[in-house]
């Protein structure tokens, strides 16, 4: 589960910074301006509307939010919080899209503003995990070549996000995974391993050992893409868990079942040296049982090309 920004309580942030505003509009009334008065009755009465619906539906005040003008980059933000808190529920997130709600979101994430952008990508990739209906719309709507486009961007949050939402729109959804496949999205994810940024490569090689565990002709097209010489390169002996090294191990054991595993003698070599000490490290065994089943299964897999 992709950590989420830290806003305690969006729902009552959201109320307190519309009371406030609410509270504070009018105060230019003494600059002798018609439009700035004209304004600023617009103003409040959107703010009003938005929290008169926020008794009601909170989806129904973050929208009102986020698609006016008058309220701030942090209001907006707020609203994206609350949406994002609630949307793994399966009805509000197919609701969500049925009322037209989620257009906006779909905006930002084709633009390039860097505020909204990660946020609305994160509610995408919750919305669409294990959902037929919202992999379906997000299909059609194409944003897969969007988000695969972006995975390997020079924000961390928007190529971290990006990553987790082909993931959500890709597996076990066969459409989404062929136009996935037809617009090369395995070259773009092999690339998000020599990515700066650690969280990125980390979510690239999880997606990359779902894939290859699943579907042998994905692991083939990605050994294909020499994703194995570059995870090697990552392998290093830890004696406490390491998430990174967690990462790499789960993607090499499920690419290491394939024949068409692309690296050099030397980088096998150093591997295997590597992974024995993994296998034998005591500390490691007592604590991640499982980095160390990995391990010894790569070898195994190893031995026999």
């Amino acid at each position: 589960m992709e950590a989420k920004r830290s806003s305690a309580k969006p729902k009552q942030n959201l109320e307190a910074l519309l009371r406030l505003a609410v509270e504070n509009s009018g105060k230019d009334e003494d600059v002798p301006s018609t439009n700035l008065v004209q304004t600023d009755v617009k103003r409040n009465d959107f703010l009003q509307n938005a929290l008169k619906a926020m008794t009601g539906d909170d989806f129904e005040a973050a929208l009102l939010i986020l698609k006016s003008h008058s309220t701030s980059l942090d209001q907006k933000l707020d609203s994206l919080d609350l949406i994002r808190d609630k949307i793994d529920d399966i009805d509000l997130a197919n609701s969500f899209v049925k009322t037209g709600g989620i257009i906006i979101l779909l905006q930002y994430i084709k633009s390039p503003d860097y505020n909204l952008r990660p946020q609305s990508i994160y509610i995408v990739a919750e919305m669409a995990q294990n959902n037929e209906f919202c992999q379906n719309y997000f299909y059609n709507e194409r944003i897969i070549p969007v988000l695969t486009s972006t995975m390997n961007d020079a924000d961390e949050h928007v190529a971290r996000g990006s990553i987790f939402a082909i993931s959500s729109l890709i597996q076990n959804f066969p459409p989404g995974l062929n136009e996935y496949l037809r617009i090369n999205g395995v070259q773009q994810l092999v690339s998000c391993l020599k990515s700066t940024h650690k969280s990125v490569y980390i979510k690239a090689a999880f997606l990359i050992g779902s894939l290859s565990s699943r579907e042998s002709s994905v692991r083939d097209l990605i050994n294909k893409q020499n994703a194995a010489a570059i995870l090697l390169n990552n392998l290093e002996n830890k004696d406490e868990y390491d998430d990174k090294l967690d990462a790499t191990l789960n993607a090499l054991s499920a690419l290491s079942s394939s024949c068409k595993w692309s690296s050099t003698q030397n980088q096998n070599a150093q591997a295997e040296t590597i992974l024995k000490q993994i296998v034998s490290n005591k500390i490691l065994l007592d604590t991640c049982e499982e980095m160390v089943s990995l391990a010894q299964n790569i070898l195994k897999n190893m031995t026999k090309k």
